[in-house]
């Protein structure tokens, strides 16, 4: 028996977040069909980098499109097969800030909601794009971890 083909490709994607008053809300997507909730992402085209793919999923997939890079949170690596094909799939993660709590579902996903981040962290499906969420939060609890306005004592996760 042959191996099957492997093929590498290359995502991008973010933890989105707001501050309504002193809550943090992050940004899930949802499928209902596949019973997911997971984070904005997708793949790199040809002539952007991890940012820009990054920024582009967030607006396609969420309608989010006033958004504010806090840095780079890491990186995850996984396989799946489809189709006899084996796929090595690496995702690079920005943290986002916005300040708009509008949003409009993409093509690929059933709805979306702001939700805190221990609700986020307890319903999200994939174990390391919560610890991308874990990381998130130590990002911005070392920035501070204010709503904007308030430069008193760090937010805590709700």
């Amino acid at each position: 028996m042959q191996p099957r083909p492997r093929i590498r490709v290359s995502s991008a994607g973010g933890v989105v977040y707001r501050w309504d008053k002193d809550k943090l809300l992050v940004l899930l997507l949802g499928s209902n069909r596949r019973g997911v909730r997971c984070l904005p992402k997708g793949l790199i085209e040809q002539d952007e980098d991890e940012v820009t793919t990054a920024m582009r999923e967030v607006r396609e997939e969420t309608g989010v499109s006033r958004v504010k890079l806090r840095g780079k949170i890491g990186l995850i690596k996984y396989q799946f097969g489809f189709r006899a094909t084996t796929y090595d799939k690496t995702v690079h993660f920005f943290l986002f800030e916005t300040d708009q709590a509008d949003t409009k579902v993409g093509s690929e996903h059933d709805f979306m909601e702001w939700v805190p981040y221990d609700k986020a962290l307890e319903t999200m499906s994939y174990p390391n794009e919560k610890e991308m969420l874990t990381k998130a939060w130590g990002i911005i609890q070392s920035k501070g971890g204010n709503p904007p306005g308030d430069k008193a004592g760090q937010a805590q996760p709700p």
